[in-house]
């Protein structure tokens, strides 16, 4: 007998889909090349600028995060460059296997699953670099694999002085952290709509510098339907060189404006608070977390260890079964070894505190020692009465 009525999908990703969200995709379909629909692309943007701290020229890819990533290998350099990707997780695993595809010459900065990257090791390896042959520095911003945050701002003060492009997957990252794209000085970064833009995937966002405009026009990679070239040419005109995902753009703009109506801190903020409940709670319990820095805590989800007697599979899928709730697997070695909380978009926090209060059960029913029910959940509380 099923033993709920609704879900919650507390993963990194993709996240709920708030409902005035997805009823925005029953909207009439209109053609894209039309004059309402070309204003409609130039206000997103303009509203995308905005949320997105920056004045270079943005293009909406209809491709996943990935697709976003892609273009940015493709379209931003040539056969044969040599770049340096910095990788903390799985995510940071994915530049690399870009880089293959596409002939570049990757050296790799790979970090102990839960660190975060040292910004002086990058400076380290650049200041060895004299002739300047490291064309890019890629890396995540937030690693939703380990559940670590990278210090964007200090790795782009020391890839600025070297000159290199500052390539960022702020995938997961964007709108759960802060992030300045022109005071901090970034070349390219990409967003996804399943994250905390509360959207079903479809849709890349990537902004452009005009540095990396320039890294584009002499680019000898072979593209063609990621090719930023031509996405930026036609998002000049209101437009995209192939036929768009038109309602997940109709979807774009109604996130857009519920998040501007919101405001950045406060957005900034709720993600914090989120992140400090469950890192709290999950500790009064007496679980490790993977990444036991708060400072470089990712704001998006919360990876950690079961109980050493526990399974963390069979606590997913108990919290499934009984309580409806999914929870993310680990990726990569970490499968099956850790499981974790997504706590980023459209949650908030009746969600923690049901996640919390409900993992309690499972974990007691599935034979961990010593456990206290409502520990947790006061632990939580008592970051969440707080208010800031």
């Amino acid at each position: 007998m099923k033993k709920y009525v609704s879900e919650l999908l507390m993963i990194p990703g993709p996240t709920p889909v708030p409902n005035q969200i997805a009823l925005a995709a029953a909207k009439d379909m209109m053609s894209h090349r039309g004059g309402v629909f070309k204003k409609l692309m130039l206000d997103l943007t303009a509203k995308l600028q905005t949320l997105l701290q920056t004045k270079n020229e943005v293009v909406v890819l209809s491709a996943s995060g990935t697709g976003g990533m892609e273009a940015a290998v493709s379209s931003c350099f040539c056969r044969g460059d040599k770049v340096l990707i910095a990788a903390v997780g799985n995510f940071g695993k994915r530049w690399i296997k870009l880089a293959k595809v596409y002939g570049l010459e990757a050296e790799v900065l790979e970090y102990a699953y839960g660190q975060a990257v040292d910004p002086s090791a990058v400076k380290a390896l650049l200041a060895k670099d004299t002739e300047k042959e490291i064309k890019g520095v890629f890396f995540q911003m937030n690693e939703t694999s380990t559940a670590v945050l990278n210090d964007v701002e200090e790795i782009a003060k020391v890839v600025k002085a070297h000159g290199a492009l500052i390539v960022v997957d702020a995938i997961s990252g964007f709108l759960a952290s802060d992030l300045k794209i022109d005071e901090w000085g970034l070349d390219v970064v990409i967003a996804g709509s399943q994250k905390a833009f509360m959207l079903p995937p479809g849709l890349a966002v990537v902004a452009v510098s005009e540095k990396a405009k320039k890294a584009i026009e002499t680019s000898d990679l072979p593209h063609f339907y990621l090719s930023l070239k031509a996405a930026l040419k036609q998002a000049a005109e209101g437009q995209t060189p192939y036929t768009p995902a038109v309602s997940l753009i109709y979807q774009l703009v109604e996130s857009v404006n519920l998040l501007a109506e919101e405001g950045l801190d406060s957005i900034f903020d709720r993600h914090e608070r989120l992140m400090k409940a469950v890192r709290s709670a999950l500790r009064s319990l007496g679980l490790k977390l993977l990444n036991e820095n708060d400072g470089t805590a990712s704001r998006a989800v919360t990876a950690v260890y079961p109980p050493g007697n526990l399974n963390a599979d069979e606590i997913r899928k108990k919290m499934k079964d009984d309580w409806g709730i999914a929870l993310a697997n680990g990726q990569d070695e970490l499968k099956g070894k850790i499981f974790r909380i997504g706590h980023l978009g459209f949650i908030d926090p009746k969600d923690v505190l049901a996640v919390i209060a409900c993992l309690e059960i499972v974990l007691s029913q599935l034979g961990m020692p010593g456990i206290q029910w409502g520990k947790g959940v006061q632990a939580a509380q008592n970051v969440l009465a707080k208010g800031d």
